[in-house]
């Protein structure tokens, strides 16, 4: 809890600018490009998006799926808040998902999961395979642990750390990071039950992201 409670302050701390710093959604819309085939003419009826910040991803992701009910599960009411939009909110963390068992048609997790600390990763993908209905897709990324990366990155472990935040405000802002080798969350959905479907890098400047898109 007080993981939880600490990764929240930080990011109603940096709310106010958090939008501005992620106008046009590059990541969110490199992902769909690389999954489209695998998405193209889905319409499924729930679409939960864990960590989605301040609903830009999200909002992406509207324009390749439609028809729709959209809910962005966000633990900082303060992005919550900075949003301006018409998603359906839930203040939620991905360590207790609020949903129904079979409840969703595909979970969506863009530059989240690497929050989560290695102890508690299993126990949140079990809650994303609970939720999803059977043949449900579950679609992430999160940040790789390469030398750019770890160049930011204070470390209190093996690519474990904090990374800080201080553009646009006047103090500098901790955040905590869990980093990924390649095929690490990948081993972890399988693990859970998930079938991998397809799995790859997209690099975003000089940065690695690790993707997978797996069903239950």
């Amino acid at each position: 809890m007080e993981h939880l409670r600490k990764l929240m302050n930080a990011y109603d701390a940096i709310s106010r600018i958090y939008p501005e710093t992620r106008e046009g959604g590059l990541l969110a819309r490199k992902l769909l490009e690389e999954v489209k085939d695998l998405i193209s003419g889905l319409t499924p009826g729930v679409v939960l998006d864990i960590g989605a910040g301040a609903g830009g991803n999200l909002g992406i992701t509207r324009t390749s799926l439609s028809n729709s009910l959209y809910i962005g599960c966000e633990l900082s009411m303060g992005m919550i808040r900075a949003s301006g939009g018409i998603i359906e909110w839930v203040n939620c963390s991905a360590t207790h998902l609020p949903t129904r068992p079979g409840s969703i048609d595909l979970v969506m997790s863009i530059s989240a999961l690497h929050h989560v600390p290695r102890e508690l990763m299993r126990h949140v993908l079990r809650g994303v395979y609970e939720s999803l209905r059977p043949g449900g897709l579950f679609i992430a990324t999160v940040w790789g642990c390469d030398k750019n990366t770890l160049r930011r990155l204070i470390p209190i472990g093996d690519c474990e750390g904090y990374i800080p935040w201080s553009h646009g405000l006047s103090e500098r802002i901790h955040r905590y990071y869990r980093l990924f080798r390649g095929g690490e969350l990948d081993d972890e959905a399988l693990k859970i039950g998930f079938s991998i479907i397809r799995s790859g890098v997209i690099r975003v400047g000089a940065f690695t992201n690790y993707y997978i898109v797996s069903r239950k």
